[in-house]
């Protein structure tokens, strides 16, 4: 079974200072801002595919690894469960018979993702309204009208749980 190559990560560069760099957990964990537990963790999960070790059974990473780890960290900062994030790796790591269950695991993760952001937009919209009106009253002229739709009709208002939910909302 022939592992992908997951060194894609247009940081490795920044991140290592040479593109074939192999890092100790404790250089990952200072460049990357990430603790030296979390990186453990995700190991132990089995998020960063194959982990090697060095003479003295500390972790080393390579590139390939450092290249999953940037896709992770992708992937879960844009909310995809740890469960899915495994699954994706497991998926990676049987090389391009599973290609297929990839794109259909990122296509429906970039659906949310998709999703996620209109609603921030929609969020957004309404708070740079609320500054513009309250601004507006601190200098004594008239406030702007509202963003398009707002308020939403009764029923149709965002859910505070919305952008965790495993559908896009409609």
């Amino acid at each position: 079974m022939q592992a992908v190559s997951m060194s894609t990560s247009v940081a490795l560069p920044e991140l290592t200072g040479h593109d074939d760099a192999d890092l100790l957990i404790s250089d990952v964990a200072r460049l990357s801002g990430l603790s030296i537990d979390t990186l453990r963790y995700y190991d132990r999960a089995g998020l960063l595919g194959t982990v090697h070790r060095d003479g003295g059974g500390r972790r080393v990473f390579d590139r390939d690894t450092l290249g999953l780890l940037d896709v992770v960290l992708r992937l879960r900062r844009t909310g995809m469960p740890v469960k899915d994030v495994r699954h994706f790796v497991t998926l990676v790591r049987s090389g391009d018979t599973e290609r297929a269950g990839r794109l259909d695991l990122l296509r429906a993760h970039r659906r949310r993702v998709l999703a996620q952001l209109d609603q921030l937009q929609d969020d957004l919209a309404v708070i740079d309204w609320k500054i513009a009106a309250y601004q507006a009253g601190e200098d004594g002229t008239e406030p702007p009208p509202p963003p398009p739709g707002w308020p939403r009709p009764q029923g149709q208002l965002p859910h505070p749980d919305s952008l965790t939910t495993a559908e896009p909302p409609n």
